[in-house]
Formats: structure tokens, C-alpha cells, sequence
């Protein structure tokens, strides 16, 4: 009996004691409810655009491409696949955050790990080693971010406790279905690091100068592997500056028979006028990169920029 209330007054309490849990267990589902949709909706966003440009067995025509939704499948047979977490810590896979203005232009999850390598990396005073060790280690958190901008194939795994199984994803096979391109020399240190990750991704050449009177690229040497459009590329550059260099290295990639869908072009930094006119020029690729400067100065260098990236790396600084 509840302490200072008659014995008929016990129903009223014990019913409005038993009203306001089950208010509060509503009210608590109907949260989780939300937020579980909220998880199936960005999902489903992530898997159709994961699925964008995946070519099918009809051939490469990207309007051939079926997105896939992991609730309801596809024509080709394959079953839904988002299951709910397990946990309410089980986050969704998100892609990198897109820059303001832009649909198709990502940009590196910042972290203090992450500003701490570019601090090392922009210090006109870090020595060859720092800089080399503070690009390498950007170059890594760089690729597995470009690495969200490729399709990816849902797949269900059954671990070895218990039977339980687990809705995971498949990236391209390295071997058969992904490529790097560099754009010499500076992008040859990233090529380098991405190689040690997956030592069988064939790796492209193209040798590109920019004229430092006219600030205009011109095309020395490209070399490409034979079935380089059949694959996905990640086409590496350090710097985007005036975008005249990647602009014409996407030029060789398309004229070798590359859908610019299939390109992720990655840059550590890029100025704004490099990322507007590579967009204005090839608006279908897809681009990362790991900072976005202020601007660039009366002699196209990047500001605050960092130098050189290829004297300081290789240790020829003038």
C-alpha cells in the first residue's frame, strides 16, 4: 500500500503510474522509430549512389547502371540488405562531407590528428622527413576516403560466433576493377603509398608541366594500362591550383575510353579557382580533397598553400 493514500485512492495511482510508462515507452519508441528511418533513408542514399555507374553485364553505357536500394533489391535478383544495428551506436557508412556549392566535390573529415599532419606539412620550417612522413600519412587517410566514392557491393558474411551474421560491403577488386593515376612527379609519392596498401592496383603515368610564364599545362608523356576502361580510377595530384593540369590529365583518361563517372580525383590541397574550372570542365567526376585553401595568389601559387610539393618531398627545394 502506498504510504498516506487510502486503499481506494491505490487504483488511480497504480493507473496513472502505469499511463505515464507506457507514455514513456511510446514516446521512446517513436524516437527510435525515427531515427531508425532516418538510418534506412541515408543508407539507401549512400547504396544508390554506391551503385551509380556500376556498369552491368549490357555493357558501359552509364545509363545502364542500377542503383541499388538495400531494402527492396534490384531487377537483377539481389535482395534487400540494410538490416537494423544491433546497437544504437551502430552508425550508418556516411560519405565525406561535400563542399558548400558543390554536388560532386568531397572534403576530408577533419580531426586533430588530421589538422596536426597539415600544420607539419604547411611549416616552411619541417624538416624533409617530417614533411615525407606528414604526406604519406595524409595520402592514406585521403585514399580511404576516395575509397567511399567508388561503388561499393553489399554483402552478408556469417562470423564464427554463434552463426551470426553481418551486412557489410565489398570495394572493386584492385586487381581487376580499380587503377591509379598519377600526375608526375609530385603525385608519385601518393601513387607509392597507395601501392603498399594494394600492391597489385596497376598505377598509370601522365606527365604534365605547367608553363610558369602562362601558368599553362602541357602534356608530355602518358603511359596507361591497356584495360584502363574497363576500370575505376583514383587519379592523384597533390596540388590543384589553376585546375589546367587536372583538367587535361581527365583529357587523357577520356580519350583513352574512361567515363569521367569512373574518375575520383584526389588532391591534399586545392584552391578554389583549380576546383571551379575542374568541375566547369569535367563536372561528372567525382573529387576529395583534404583542405581547400583561400585562394590563389598573382603568380597562381595556393594560399596559404605549402610550397612545392614535389621540391620539398623529393629534397630540391631551390
Amino acid at each position: 500500500k502506498a504510504q498516506g493514500c487510502p486503499p481506494a485512492a491505490l487504483p488511480s495511482v497504480q493507473g496513472e503510474r502505469a499511463r505515464q510508462g507506457q507514455e514513456s515507452a511510446a514516446m521512446a519508441s517513436a524516437g527510435f522509430r525515427r531515427v531508425f528511418a532516418s538510418h534506412a533513408k541515408t543508407l539507401t542514399a549512400v547504396a544508390g549512389f554506391a551503385a551509380v555507374g556500376a556498369y552491368t553485364v549490357r555493357g558501359r553505357d552509364p545509363a545502364h547502371a542500377e542503383p541499388l536500394n538495400p531494402q527492396a533489391g534490384n531487377s537483377s535478383g539481389t535482395k534487400g540488405w540494410f538490416s537494423k544495428p544491433w546497437s544504437s551506436y551502430q552508425a550508418v557508412p556516411a560519405l565525406p562531407d561535400l563542399v558548400p556549392g558543390y554536388d560532386r566535390v568531397h572534403i576530408m573529415r577533419r580531426s586533430f590528428y588530421s589538422v596536426s599532419l597539415f600544420t607539419q606539412l604547411r611549416d616552411k620550417e619541417s624538416s624533409k622527413s617530417n614533411f615525407v612522413d606528414a604526406s604519406r600519412k595524409l595520402t592514406v587517410m585521403l585514399f580511404n576516403e576516395a575509397m567511399s566514392l567508388v561503388p561499393h557491393k553489399p554483402r552478408t558474411v556469417t562470423t564464427p560466433v554463434d552463426g551470426a551474421s553481418y551486412v557489410g560491403m565489398d570495394i572493386p577488386n584492385p586487381e581487376t576493377e580499380l587503377c591509379i593515376v598519377s600526375i608526375l612527379r609530385g603525385a608519385d609519392c601518393m601513387a607509392d603509398e597507395i601501392s603498399r596498401l594494394y600492391p597489385e592496383v596497376p598505377i598509370g603515368k601522365i606527365l604534365i608541366q605547367r608553363d610558369e610564364e602562362t601558368a599553362e599545362p602541357k602534356l608530355f608523356f602518358s603511359k596507361l594500362p591497356s584495360d584502363i576502361e574497363k576500370r575505376r580510377i583514383v587519379l592523384v595530384d597533390p596540388m590543384l591550383a589553376t585546375g589546367g593540369t587536372a583538367s587535361t590529365a581527365v583529357e587523357v583518361l577520356r580519350e583513352a575510353g574512361v567515363y569521367e563517372q569512373s574518375i575520383v580525383y584526389v588532391s591534399m590541397v586545392a584552391a578554389p579557382e583549380g576546383i571551379d574550372e575542374l568541375m566547369k570542365t569535367h563536372p561528372q567526376i567525382r573529387m576529395i580533397c583534404g583542405e581547400v585553401d583561400r585562394s590563389l595568389n598573382s603568380r597562381k601559387y595556393i594560399v596559404p598553400g605549402l610550397g612545392d610539393f614535389g621540391d620539398r618531398f623529393y629534397g630540391t627545394v631551390p
